[in-house]
């Protein structure tokens, strides 16, 4: 989920909730920037048309598939870890998981903010940056700069590591089976995990 759209988030949460339209306007900034510095990489040190990124030997219908069923798998097994401590307790320590968490999303909200940030991270960070630095070390500056990696406890520890082992998932996938099926995987977990968080709340609030 875009940096510069959680920078928003707390701008926007210090006037009230969000309206649907604002958040779809920062997803599209967010998702322009992704775009516009995935050009300039593959431009000026790719040497080559960003087109490319997208040639695969999988079909569009395999890496569209594919990346469902790991998104849904990744997001059920990151779900059952997170439930419980001692993750459960110091999820909120998290900027992001905040800042998220305290925002009510309809549908539409869910599916275009998991849309932008799939497509868009995915472009940028396994289509551009991946083929110049790999898998382990693009997902270390992946998840770091989502403000995953805190070692103030157990918890918090178990949760970078698996944020890290989201995103070296992610790499692979784009690999085996293509940008297509990278982007799907990450918004269909996205997808899931917002729907997740805002049932998890509602059951907080009862």
């Amino acid at each position: 989920m875009e940096n510069e759209f959680d920078d928003d988030i707390e701008a926007g949460m210090t006037h009230g909730e969000l309206s649907g339209s604002r958040l779809l306007m920062l997803s599209v900034v967010s998702a322009t920037v992704y775009v516009v510095l995935s050009l300039l990489i593959y431009h000026f040190i790719h040497e080559k048309s960003i087109f490319t990124v997208f040639e695969h030997r999988m079909s569009f219908n395999l890496q569209f598939v594919t990346g469902i069923i790991s998104g849904g798998i990744a997001a059920a097994l990151v779900g059952f870890v997170i439930l419980r401590h001692p993750v459960a307790g110091v999820l909120n320590d998290f900027y992001i998981v905040k800042a998220i968490s305290e925002i009510r999303f309809n549908n539409f909200d869910r599916f275009q903010l998991s849309l932008f940030a799939g497509a868009g991270e995915e472009l940028l960070f396994r289509g551009a940056i991946q083929p110049l630095l790999g898998i382990w070390i693009t997902s270390i500056i992946f998840v770091g700069l989502h403000g995953y990696f805190k070692c103030k406890s157990a918890g918090h520890i178990i949760f970078g590591v698996l944020m890290f082992a989201l995103s070296v998932l992610l790499g692979y996938i784009f690999r085996e089976a293509g940008l297509i099926a990278a982007m799907t995987a990450h918004a269909a977990y996205d997808f899931i995990i917002l729907r997740w968080m805002e049932a998890r709340n509602t059951a907080n609030e009862n």
